[in-house]
């Protein structure tokens, strides 16, 4: 009855993981993805910016390209509910690893799940389909494999001036095992499909080389001059890491980009800020680190000095920047569950006497466990089932009155909804965006300043101008290239301020609680135009935009309704955000 108790509680917690990381608001940035990767396939890698009015010709280096294609050929054959359940499956797949390894360790059962259910929570506000989860995955497989090939050299200090209170009674010099090093040449095909799949491969890196100069540090304080060898191997494949990340479309040029694009701080993507706000990703990255410092300070087992030192260079990326937040929960599940339990044991004794139960305790926690999975699973079942496109997030509404009045052309759209736009409108050739989410891989920096000139003012706490810009003018997207329509955002109260200042040269035609579109007055507002929107079809309310349509949420093509597919089902409203 014990085995079969704790095989259910393993269950329940993984089932509590599948919670966490099943996001399933469209994020704004999968139309966008899947469309790119579309392309690939179907006409080859672009060197240049597609889609746009503003950048063509601008060199496009895409550090995604794997990505894309797999999230493409997913969206046309599992569609969007498979996606929902690839990515499941892949945070179940990550979790899973740090339980196996507590289930090795013996740890106590409530242990590994507080490990594994903050980690999950510190993935949940990262897990939307998106290239990223490539770098979560190929960063969880990194580590696993450089701890197979250093197996024999964790857990103590290395490092003399330390003093010998830090090692163990039974420490031994270092023994290199050249069997398990040989499987460090399994990072060569790793650093290939990483460098393609997405430009977290930087990161992933930069602890792959901080992880041997460590170890490279560890054996020439330890073994001197006798561990040469075994130092030149880890420099060999520092080095052969490294040049796998060249193999891609864009060669060394790829590399430039990304540290060029790193050096530029980026106030405008909300994911290069730090937590700041009260909301459940901050309270679990608050007890992320709270039990990070609880299992370092308080554990009475060895702790290993280049662990540590890759802990805190991460740990100090996820406090600038949130987006690095996984990466330190995974090394936490990874490294830090056996410390997290010796912390436990000498601050609050033993584990917990759901360990060996009563029958008695035993029948009550399995009846608990039944309501449980009675909850979890109902709490489950519709998240793996539907990709909702909220109205009140994504402006559903405004899109479908594009297309019913045909309004096409050269379109300014906020950026969290230019993606969208592309899947949606712009396919078919006959529209072009200003800007889209592809910021400084495919657009010049003057482009980025005058769209968020429009959309978020000249704040400096949002933005990152260049001086070569000049000075900060709202108007001035209005009128480089001639657009012909404006998508705002009503939430960004400066860009629709802006618009109404130039209310002379731009008519309101369509406005919802949500969105507004505007074209431009010569066009859509003089009646001896071809594109002419007489008043009595123009939409202007307040009306408020609730409940969901499907992903990807295209509009109905009016003229061919007789024989289109269904409209998509309007769902429930979701509070739940995709980033």
């Amino acid at each position: 009855m014990r085995s079969i108790l704790h095989w259910g509680m393993l269950v329940a917690i993984l089932l509590a993981v599948a919670m966490a990381v099943t996001p399933h608001v469209a994020d704004p940035d999968l139309w966008g993805h899947v469309q790119y990767g579309a392309d690939l396939l179907r006409e080859g890698l672009p060197a240049t910016t597609t889609y746009s009015y503003t950048a063509e010709g601008y060199r496009w280096i895409n550090h995604e390209n794997l990505s894309e294609v797999v999230l493409a050929i997913g969206a046309e054959t599992i569609g969007p509910v498979g996606l929902l359940w690839g990515k499941c499956l892949l945070g179940l797949a990550i979790v899973g690893v740090m339980l196996w390894r507590c289930e090795s360790q013996r740890l106590p059962l409530m242990i590994s799940g507080m490990v594994a259910l903050l980690a999950a929570l510190n993935l949940t506000n990262h897990w939307n389909a998106r290239p990223q989860l490539s770098s979560f995955a190929l960063f969880t497989l990194l580590i696993v494999l450089l701890d197979q090939c250093f197996a024999g050299w964790r857990n103590d200090w290395r490092l003399p001036w330390l003093g010998a209170q830090f090692r163990r009674e039974d420490y031994r010099p270092l023994a290199a095992s050249h069997p398990r090093m040989k499987w460090l040449w399994l990072c060569v095909p790793l650093f290939f499909v990483w460098a393609n799949a997405h430009g977290g491969f930087v990161a992933g890196y930069a602890v792959f080389l901080g992880y041997l100069i460590c170890r490279f540090l560890e054996l020439s304080l330890d073994r001197g001059w006798q561990g040469a060898g075994m130092m030149r191997r880890l420099t060999l494949m520092a080095v052969v890491g490294g040049l796998a990340t060249l193999v891609n479309p864009y060669g060394p040029n790829l590399h430039l980009w990304l540290l060029n694009s790193l050096r530029t701080a980026r106030p405008e993507i909300t994911e290069w800020h730090p937590l700041y706000e009260l909301n459940l990703a901050s309270i679990a990255f608050v007890a992320l680190i709270a039990a990070l410092a609880f299992a370092i300070l308080l554990s009475r087992k060895p702790l290993d000095f280049t662990q540590l030192a890759i802990t805190g260079v991460v740990g100090w990326q996820a406090l600038a920047h949130q987006r690095h937040t996984p990466f330190l929960a995974i090394l936490f599940g990874l490294w830090y569950a056996p410390h997290f339990a010796s912390a436990w044991r000498r601050c609050l004794g033993a584990s917990s006497a759901t360990e060996h139960p009563s029958p008695r305790q035993a029948w009550m926690m399995g009846g608990g466990l039944a309501v449980v999975y009675v909850v979890l699973i109902t709490a489950l079942v519709p998240r793996l089932s539907q990709m909702p496109t909220p109205r009140a997030q994504y402006p559903v509404s405004a899109m479908q009155y594009m297309a019913d009045h045909h309004l096409q052309g050269r379109l300014v759209a906020t950026y969290n909804w230019a993606q969208y736009a592309i899947h949606a409108l712009a396919s078919d050739g006959d529209t072009q965006l200003q800007f889209d989410g592809r910021f400084r891989t495919s657009y010049p920096q003057e482009v980025l300043d005058m769209h968020f000139d429009l959309i978020l003012g000249p704040d400096p706490k949002l933005r990152n101008r260049s001086a070569e810009s000049g000075p900060p003018d709202a108007g001035r997207v209005l009128k480089y290239g001639r657009p012909d329509l404006v998508l705002i955002d009503r939430g960004q109260p400066y860009s629709t301020q802006a618009m109404q200042q130039h209310s002379d040269e731009w008519t309101l035609l369509y406005q919802d609680s949500l969105a507004q579109v505007w074209g431009r007055r010569d066009e859509y507002g003089e009646p001896s135009s071809t594109r002419y929107v007489p008043p009595r079809e123009r939409q202007i309310s307040d009306a408020p935009q609730v409940g969901a349509v499907a992903w990807p949420a295209h509009p109905v093509r009016r003229q061919a309704i007789a024989f289109a597919q269904p409209s998509p089902p309007i769902m429930p409203d979701h509070t739940e955000k995709g980033k």
